[in-house]
């Protein structure tokens, strides 16, 4: 169930994402700066979203220490998902078909490393809580 909320946040997001990168071009700027800055707007929704909504942590949980990790996370994705769409811009004719293609293939990577490296502390804290109490996780 975590994975489907994901995929439908990311969903949300890639519409920030894709439609912040066709605005931008339509400003003159290149693919893949248009590409970097899309990223860093649906970071920054898809961030508040899977906080409360696809991984459910508690208010309690240090917003400030979880967002550090994302935008960590996020710093990692946007060189990664512009290297893979420079690859796919040379296979797929259509830039806006290249970063869809480019996009999908990055989503599978980003929800492990979301999940473990940035909301999985506040999983496992809350589960060895649980178990010091003697209930079940």
């Amino acid at each position: 169930m975590e994975f489907l909320r994901y995929v439908a946040v990311q969903v949300l997001a890639y519409g920030v994402d894709m439609g912040g990168f066709l605005y931008l071009q339509t400003l003159g700027l290149s693919a893949l700066t248009a590409n970097g800055l899309g990223k860093v707007a649906a970071g920054i929704f898809a961030f508040l979203v899977h906080k409360g909504f696809t991984f459910r942590t508690p208010q309690s949980e240090s917003t400030g220490k979880q967002a550090i990790k994302y935008a960590a996370l996020l710093a990692l994705n946007i060189p990664l998902s512009s290297l893979v769409l420079s690859v796919m811009m040379t296979f797929v004719p259509h830039v806006s078909g290249a970063k869809f293609a480019s996009d999908v293939l990055c989503v599978l990577i980003t929800y492990s490393l979301t999940r473990l490296f940035v909301f999985g502390s506040a999983k496992s804290t809350k589960a060895a809580h649980t178990a010091d109490a003697g209930g079940a996780p």
